[in-house]
């Protein structure tokens, strides 16, 4: 009696461990400068990548302007979001340097048009470090390991963007990312990628979980009957 009960045990929690491995996302790293060289420095011929479903890092350093001192102080990005998904998340979770802050921001399309430095040219913005200061942050807080999607997208935040609605839908987004002073700056930004939800799709989901967890039990407690 005590090994079927032990089998029951460690059989239900094995299905309840597989629908939980199922449901998480994977987790890719699209782009490490380390190891596939600089990020472009071009807004006209920005590094176009896709996104792909889960959770995807980007991770790269920028070094301040040449006036300043600086040698490398842009990369550009273009994420294309595939069609039937959707970017949930631009969350900044690494940052390694002697300036408490960069800048970030993006636009919609395959390229950037206009002036980099005009508010009115971005969808949303935001400075990103462990001491930001945007307009409506007083004193300056860290945003490392904070979503900035819904920050950027918030007018209060980001006074003068064009705006958007998050999350992001499927399409293509040009995103800078900036260091203005002379110091080398490390930085990584990971991006959840989901799949459209259709109406009702989540409860499906939890009820197809639901079933299958169901008929094991009934099928263990078949088994345990058996057992006795």
């Amino acid at each position: 009696m005590h090994s079927a009960s032990v089998t029951k045990k460690s059989l239900f929690s094995a299905a309840v461990c597989a629908l939980l491995v199922a449901a998480a996302p994977a987790k890719a790293t699209i782009y490490d400068e380390a190891v596939s060289g600089d990020l472009s420095n071009d807004k006209a011929a920005p590094t176009a990548l896709t996104l792909m479903p889960g959770l995807n890092s980007v991770s790269g350093t920028v070094a301040g302007f040449p006036q300043f001192g600086g040698t490398d102080p842009q990369d550009w990005v273009s994420f294309t979001i595939p069609t039937g998904f959707v970017m949930t998340s631009y969350v900044n979770s690494g940052y390694v340097s002697s300036d408490p802050q960069g800048f970030t921001g993006f636009q919609f399309g395959p390229s950037f048009m206009g002036d980099e430095f005009t508010a009115g040219n971005y969808a949303g913005y935001a400075h990103f470090g462990p001491e930001a200061t945007n307009p409506d942050m007083t004193p300056p807080v860290s945003t490392v390991g904070v979503d900035l999607l819904p920050l950027m997208a918030d007018p209060t935040f980001a006074p003068g963007t064009i705006g958007f609605t998050p999350p992001l839908r499927a399409g293509t987004y040009t995103f800078l990312i900036q260091q203005g002073n002379p110091v080398n700056t490390a930085y990584q930004f990971d991006m959840n990628v989901r799949p459209v939800p259709e109406p009702g799709s989540s409860l499906w989901l939890l009820g197809l979980g639901g079933l299958a967890i169901l008929a094991l039990r009934r099928r263990l407690g078949y088994l345990d009957r058996r057992i006795r």
